[in-house]
């Protein structure tokens, strides 16, 4: 297994965590302040309105941290991997993002958000065809976490995902993936 950028990122963050000693916030749900978060989660997504003539399918698996910071409201930070489906040669694409997640709704085990994030990605082969490898994402959707263990959270979500190289090339080469679907992930507490 290759170690990424992400995984370091990930074990300097548990290393610091530990030792600042987070008494004055217990991590006990997702959204406390000053607190960090791992989360995995898979995705997949059929293109649901079409600005290109080809169709695209998205099918994906992200990985990242959050970082509460106030009360129902956390950063994050998130490396993507995505298999491309379309018409031409399938692709992979790997993207990193920053976001923002909002809480909506808490009740006993259950708490429901909305989120929005921003990144960069790059593609093996050109995405969407007549494209280009570099595109920029942009990612919003919201869903509900589950208390499932004292420290673990089931994620239950929907994604739309847009991906697209903001006309760097030209208008001639700038079409877009404009795809919507579920998302399932654990987020863990540390």
């Amino acid at each position: 297994m290759r170690i990424t950028i992400l995984h370091c990122l990930f074990a300097v963050l548990c290393v610091v965590s530990s030792a600042s000693g987070q008494d004055a916030a217990p991590c006990g749900e997702p959204f406390a302040p000053r607190c960090w978060h791992f989360e995995v989660q898979t995705h997949a997504a059929l293109e649901g309105w079409n600005y290109n003539a080809s169709h695209e399918e998205l099918y994906g698996l992200e990985e990242g941290i959050t970082f509460g910071l106030s009360d129902g409201w956390v950063l994050t930070a998130s490396q993507r991997v995505y298999y491309v489906s379309q018409r031409a040669n399938d692709s992979w694409a790997l993207g990193l993002t920053a976001g923002i997640r909002r809480r909506v709704y808490r009740h006993a085990r259950t708490t429901a958000y909305v989120e929005a994030a921003v990144g960069v990605s790059d593609a093996a082969i050109a995405a969407p065809p007549r494209g280009t490898r570099f595109n920029y994402l942009a990612v919003a959707g919201g869903g509900v976490l589950v208390r499932a263990r004292p420290r673990v959270d089931v994620v239950i979500g929907l994604q739309w995902v847009h991906l697209s190289n903001a006309s760097l090339k030209g208008p001639n080469r700038n079409p877009d993936i404009e795809a919507i679907g579920p998302s399932l992930g654990l987020l863990l507490r540390f």
